[in-house]
């Protein structure tokens, strides 16, 4: 009998060698892609929370499972250098020195009682990922509890991360929980605040907004190459965390833009707001952004399969011959993540020619119509939250 392997993944982003991040391809970027299809275009993740997650599965997972978990998240064939990169990443990433930002990953694994893993897995998930281990009796109605119980814990005002359904043909469940609160390095002020109309790409008024303004001196580029403008809004004084917002031109529709993305890396778009920054000096931005509050609830099944991720999936070939000997596959992968962005800040994400249109009037970046954000750690290029905001609402 097969038995079933449950992952969950709970991000919260809150008021608001290292590798891996520097691979040609950007799984985070494809992650976002698919995961907006999947809940049409309104939505944000946690490509880095999803990544730890799939990471600790990949140590368990054996021939294609593996090969297929490997070239998704362009993880090392070798498994001490998946275990090396895996902990000079989320060292960088998980380690702010920034004044105003707090920022936390933590891997739990739940085990029924009598569901027996391989000891060196085991070790490998404590030493090495830093999980917690616990064994509860997936047939006990309160398993749930107990679990939430120890998540909240741990990891402050998560709440209610697991249900009873989750134990029910379980017999291991993984899940991962990552929070960042971030103060912006300029607030809003809140009383700038006006609520206006928010548009679709057509002009076409489809709701309101609480947009939030201020006038002050951010990297700002115009990125051709992705017809879109390019914003960075950084978090306390080191510029190690910032948002990056990225707003198509009027008229180009926002997965037009995304998809831009394919061919103008992140890297790029940071390099050239640099560059802006030294050829045109500093300058004032007219910046208007909505106050916003986005949760998004996603099984991750099909993103992954569009992403090459098919066999953990299937009872008759996935394999995780280094968990146990008993067959298992992964049932699901539930991703739950919610960001906030006001005027105080976060709570919880090729090479182009400079160009300004008009460089008389002060530059202006007014998202008062669909717009893509990344939350991302710099000195590593690693995406810890992304989405795109669509649909408007008062927040």
């Amino acid at each position: 009998m097969r038995i079933v392997l449950f992952l969950f993944c709970l991000v919260t982003s809150c008021y608001c060698d290292v590798e891996f991040s520097e691979r040609p391809r950007n799984f985070s970027i494809e992650l976002v892609h698919y995961t907006q299809l999947a809940k049409n275009g309104h939505v944000v993740i946690s490509p880095f929370g999803i990544w730890t997650l799939m990471t600790g599965v990949a140590l368990g997972a054996t021939g294609e499972s593996y090969n297929q978990l490997a070239h998704a998240f362009l993880l090392p064939k070798d498994r001490n250098a998946l275990i090396k990169g895996y902990r000079d990443l989320t060292s960088d990433v998980l380690n702010p020195t920034t004044k105003g930002v707090t920022l936390s990953s933590t891997n739990f694994v739940f085990l029924d009682n009598d569901f027996k893993v391989f000891p060196e897995f085991s070790r490998t998930l404590v030493s090495d990922f830093k999980a917690t281990v616990d064994v509860l009796d997936f047939q006990n109605p309160n398993s749930a509890e107990m679990a939430n119980n120890k998540i909240q814990r741990t990891s402050g005002n998560v709440k209610n991360v697991l249900r009873s359904d989750d134990f029910a043909e379980s017999r291991m469940i993984l899940a991962n929980v990552i929070s960042f609160r971030g103060l912006w390095a300029m607030p809003f002020n809140k009383s700038n605040t006006k609520e206006e109309v928010f548009y679709d790409e057509a002009k076409n008024p489809i709701g309101r907004v609480n947009m939030m303004n201020q006038k002050s001196i951010f990297p700002f580029s115009n990125v051709r190459a992705m017809k879109c403008f390019a914003l960075e809004l950084p978090y306390g004084d080191d510029k190690k965390y910032a948002m990056l917002f990225l707003l198509p031109y009027q008229g180009v529709k926002v997965t037009e833009a995304y998809q831009n993305l394919a061919n103008v890396s992140l890297k790029d778009i940071f390099k050239q707001l640099e560059e802006d920054v030294e050829e045109f000096g500093d300058e004032e931005i007219d910046v208007k952004i909505p106050r916003f509050h986005i949760t998004t609830n996603v099984v991750m099944n099909k993103p992954l399969n569009n992403m090459g991720v098919y066999d953990i999936f299937q009872p008759d070939k996935a394999k995780f011959d280094r968990i146990t000997n008993e067959d298992i596959f992964v049932s699901a992968i539930v991703h739950k993540a919610d960001i906030e962005v006001s005027e105080a800040g976060t709570v919880a994400s090729a090479t182009t020619e400079a160009y300004f249109a008009d460089r008389i009037s002060p530059p202006s970046f007014y998202a008062n119509r669909p717009f893509i954000y990344f939350l991302m750690e710099k000195t590593t290029m690693t995406m810890i939250f992304g989405g795109i905001f669509s649909k408007p609402t008062l927040f």
